[in-house]
C-alpha cells in the first residue's frame, strides 16, 4: 500500500513538472507603438527568412535562421544574408506566407539572451509584406508602416559574385602541382620496376 502511494505522489509530481514546464515555454508579447518599435529598432530590412538554413539556438523563444535581404531602411548592413530571429512559434505561419511570396519588413534590435539581431516586442518588429502592402488587422499599424516603406530611403544589397579571377589565377598553379605530382609518381614506379626487374 505504502508503495503504491509513493509511486502515485512521484508520478503526479513528475506531471506536475512537466505541465509547469510546458507552460512556461509559451511567451505573450505587450503590443508596442508602431513609433517606439522603429525608435527601439537598430536594424530595418526587408526580405525573407531561409528556412532551409540551420537554426541557431539561443537563451529564449527566438531562433536565428537566415535572412536574404531585399532592402535596407536602417543600419549598417553590407551582407546580403544574415541571421535574423524568429519566435519558434512563428516558424509554421511564417513559412506559409513567405511560400505564397509574402516577404517581411523586420525591425531588429541586439538581445543579451542571443548572438544574433531579434524583432522587436516579437510580432511587433516582425511586419508582414505581400505586393508592397503591408498586412496588418491593426490599420493604425497598416497605415504607419506603409507610410514608413514610402517615405524612407532604402539600400539594395548588391549580391556579392566571388571574384572569378582569383580562382582562374589559382587553377594554372593547381594544374602545375597535380602535373608534377603525377609526374614525380610516374618516375618513382618506373625507377621501382627497374629496380626489381634487375634483381
Amino acid at each position: 500500500m505504502r508503495k503504491s502511494c509513493y509511486i502515485l505522489l512521484f508520478s503526479s509530481f513528475f506531471l506536475s513538472i512537466m505541465i509547469i514546464s510546458n507552460t512556461v515555454a509559451a511567451t505573450s508579447w505587450v503590443e508596442l507603438k508602431p513609433q517606439e518599435v522603429v525608435d527601439r529598432s537598430e536594424v530595418i530590412i526587408t526580405g525573407k527568412y531561409d528556412f532551409t538554413s540551420k537554426p541557431k539556438p539561443s537563451g529564449f523563444v527566438f531562433q536565428g535562421l537566415g535572412f536574404n535581404i531585399k532592402n535596407v531602411y536602417k543600419g549598417d548592413v553590407s551582407e546580403q544574408i544574415i541571421t535574423a530571429g524568429i519566435d519558434y512559434n512563428d516558424v509554421g505561419w511564417a513559412e506559409e506566407f513567405q511560400n505564397e511570396e509574402g516577404e517581411f519588413l523586420l525591425l531588429l534590435e541586439k538581445s543579451k539572451d542571443a548572438d544574433f539581431l531579434i524583432p522587436v516586442g516579437g510580432p511587433n518588429g516582425m511586419i508582414q509584406v505581400y505586393n508592397g502592402k503591408v498586412e496588418e488587422s491593426n490599420d493604425e499599424r497598416r497605415a504607419f508602416f506603409e507610410d514608413f516603406l514610402k517615405s524612407q530611403p532604402q539600400k539594395t544589397i548588391e549580391k556579392k559574385v566571388e571574384n572569378n579571377n582569383d580562382s582562374q589565377n589559382n587553377n594554372p598553379y593547381l594544374l602545375l602541382y597535380v602535373s608534377a605530382s603525377i609526374l614525380v609518381g610516374m618516375a618513382v614506379l618506373i625507377l621501382l620496376y627497374r629496380y626489381k626487374r634487375k634483381k
